[in-house]
């Protein structure tokens, strides 16, 4: 009988001990990642932006849908370059990276919406944009060591 309660006592040590460690371990990495995390998302946010401003300096090139759309064109990708600038400054001091990503996802959305809406070839305009962030992101997580 004491050797039963004796295994269950062992057994009950070993499930606490090795999820105490596990917990421990999430909580230290978790620690370890935020401030490269940090990081990344406020460089990202300098790449965005530059794609914004290219999309300006090519306004020339660009085929819009409606040429007389120009000038609004310009307006659209001008709030949006505002907007994550708000984005980029409100979140500086942030750590939850889920925030940064449902910001952020939301507001590429709006510039493909934006990109769709008004050039010819919105969509493959997006799906290089989509493509080369993607790449982009890939690169800061590489280079801050994620």
């Amino acid at each position: 009988m004491i050797g039963i309660y004796l295994l269950i006592a062992a057994l009950s040590f070993l499930f606490l001990y090795f999820a105490v460690k596990k917990i421990i371990l999430n909580v230290d990495r978790k620690a370890l990642l935020e401030p490269i995390k940090m990081d990344i998302y406020p460089e990202f946010c300098e790449v965005i932006n530059d794609k914004i401003r290219a999309f300006k300096d090519r306004i020339e090139e660009i085929k819009l849908k409606n040429q007389t759309d120009k000038d609004q064109f310009l307006e659209k990708l001008s709030d949006a370059s505002r907007e994550l600038t708000f984005i980029q400054t409100m979140n500086l001091s942030n750590k939850n990276n889920n925030i940064w990503e449902n910001e952020l996802f939301e507001f590429l959305e709006k510039i493909e919406n934006i990109l769709i809406y008004f050039l010819e070839n919105g969509e493959e305009e997006s799906e290089n944009l989509r493509k080369f962030l993607m790449q982009e992101f890939q690169r800061l997580k590489f280079k801050s060591g994620n």
